[in-house]
């Protein structure tokens, strides 16, 4: 039992670790445009504002708010998709709205279950934009919600595996079910397992409200839940693992034979990984069918890997507790024998097995982390990129350690001596894949590499330069994406401008200077709406300070666009 206490240690250090990293996940969907456009400046209210993204988005727990610069709403009605298009929400503005500066801010669910937020800004008729609004990208999650989100991720995974290692009990070791210590193996992880998908249930409906804990059974939330994909599928979920007890329970009770058990068996896992391939981020992905393919095979073949080390190292480490006269089984005399020979006998075949699920993992990794990546900036620079080389160093020290498993299995030494050498090395890889398990978790719950990265990208950049010796100009570029942008010039210090031009040029694709047509947007603070810039690169918007008739300062701002 050392070996236990001293795995059981290891492996709360790694998955408390991995949660740590458990910030609430950024934007899934994208901001594509909206009516207003952000930053515009009309000249009549208009009665609508509408803003669209990338994919479909769910209202039942969000909301689309305007408010006018004193914070009054001026909103009316329910927020909405207009023409019944999932894409797009809207609402209706009071009429007879006055000049000034509003502020939409809305909260929708994206398609993977994921809160996202943000903010437009507009004006109507003369004065200040004010500041630039909140891009789509950070949604408020209550930090505990969001923890215990991830740590529910990843028991689902982490029980299922081990329930998943009963394919041994139904092919190879038919004998371990006799064994008290599989069978409390097997029905923990099928309790963890039903603990996990609860947990999941309960608290989806306070993540994507952005609620606490003590809205964990509010009847609203839950029904929300129950409305959505994420908790529907979890929903059948739990049916199909009291389904699967049911057949455990006919498998481990003693005197039967049951002869439908493994086929039965089977079929209730695949349609059980299929509930966690058809939720999150394969939920956005086209086509959607190949990517729950994708997803299902490396889950399945993480459940018969690492289920089958759980099983392995179980039986190695465990007394034997086996009694012949309470099973009805004629496979097996009541002779006094080690059913762990039977186990050792058909480590061959489960090390080929295994080298085929590693093969499936390797290839349905790579699939899913291209398509979620796209570029190696998203691998190396965002959340999910750096958990995903996480996984991979992880799942590089799994094939480390099973190739040395396979080293001892071609040892010329009998079968129980190669099952008990094995034992250190089977904990070892039971921890390490409970990490894998446990960065699996999290990740679920971070946006895409290449969706973060987007968002990153898409925000406001700027760069300060000085205009004078008591005097700097702020230029900025919103989005920080090349294409038609905002670009915002704001003075700072003691300076009396006559007027302010500016120009943008990419001295090293050589395009410009582009003429940048400024409007004063208020005291010290001038905006340009429309402006092109062709190419990614480091801008150099060039700004001119009139301050007298004869009078005026250069000064050049250098922002890196991407």
């Amino acid at each position: 039992m050392r070996i236990f206490g001293r795995a059981l240690a290891a492996l709360v250090v790694v998955v408390a670790g991995l949660l740590l990293l458990a910030a609430p996940a950024s934007a899934h969907a994208v901001v594509v445009g909206s009516d207003p456009a952000d930053g515009a400046r009309l000249k009549h209210a208009p009665a609508t504002v509408t803003i669209r993204f990338d994919e479909p988005v769910g209202l039942q727990l969000g909301y689309l708010r305007v408010v006018d610069a004193a914070g009054r709403r001026v909103d009316t009605g329910t927020a909405g998709h207009p023409a019944g298009d999932g894409t797009a929400i809207d609402v209706s503005l009071r009429s007879g709205l006055g000049d000034g500066t509003y502020l939409a801010s809305y909260r929708v669910i994206s398609a993977d279950s994921h809160p996202v937020a943000g903010s437009i800004r507009f004006v109507v008729g003369n004065g200040a934009l004010g500041a630039p609004a909140g891009g789509s990208g950070t949604a408020p999650v209550n930090g505990a919600v969001s923890a215990l989100l991830s740590t529910s991720h990843w028991l689902s995974f982490a029980g299922i595996g081990v329930v998943g290692g009963s394919w041994l009990i139904f092919s190879l070791w038919p004998a371990g079910r006799r064994r008290l210590a599989i069978r409390r193996l097997i029905w923990t992880g099928w309790a963890v397992a039903v603990a996990g998908a609860v947990g999941e249930f309960l608290l989806q409906g306070p993540y994507a409200a952005g609620s606490g804990l003590g809205t964990a059974f509010r009847q609203a939330l839950l029904d929300n839940t129950l409305h959505v994909n994420a908790g529907q599928l979890v929903s059948v979920r739990l049916v199909l693992l009291g389904l699967l007890g049911f057949v455990l329970a006919a498998v481990f009770s003693p005197g039967r034979r049951v002869s439908w058990a493994a086929e039965a068996a089977a079929v209730i896992g695949a349609g059980i990984v299929v509930t966690y391939a058809a939720a999150g981020h394969s939920e956005s992905a086209h086509p959607r069918w190949l990517a729950v393919l994708v997803d299902a095979l490396h889950l399945a073949a993480m459940m018969i890997w690492l289920g089958g080390l759980a099983v392995l190292l179980t039986a190695a480490s465990s007394r034997r507790t086996t009694d012949h006269t309470d099973y009805d089984d004629t496979d097996y005399d009541a002779t006094d024998y080690d059913d762990r020979d039977e186990l050792a006998a058909g480590l061959p075949v489960f090390s080929r097995i295994a080298l085929a699920c590693v093969l499936v993992l390797a290839v349905t990794g790579t699939i899913q982390a291209w398509r979620e990546l796209h570029t190696v900036d998203a691998l190396t620079t965002t959340r999910y990129g750096q958990l995903v080389l996480l996984k991979l160093v992880l799942f590089a020290g799994l094939i480390g350690l099973g190739y040395l498993a396979r080293r001892v299995l071609q040892r010329p030494v009998d079968g129980r001596s190669a099952l008990s050498r094995l034992r250190r090395g089977l904990a070892t890889e039971v921890v390490v894949g409970a990490a894998v398990l446990a960065a699996t978790g999290v990740l679920i719950s971070q946006p895409p590499g290449n969706v973060a990265l987007a968002a990153e990208r898409a925000k406001p950049r700027q760069a300060a330069v000085a205009v004078t010796g008591r005097a700097r100009a702020v230029v900025q570029v919103d989005p920080g994406v090349h294409g038609s942008v905002q670009v915002s010039v704001r003075l700072t210090g003691t300076i009396n401008p006559t007027s302010v031009t500016a120009t943008a040029s990419l001295p090293a694709k050589q395009l410009g200077p582009i003429a940048v047509k400024l409007t004063k947007a208020g005291p010290g603070s001038y905006t340009a709406d429309g402006v092109l810039l062709p190419s990614a690169g480091q801008w150099q918007f060039a700004v001119t300070v009139q301050t007298s008739e004869f009078d005026s300062t250069t000064a050049v701002a250098t922002v890196r666009i991407y």
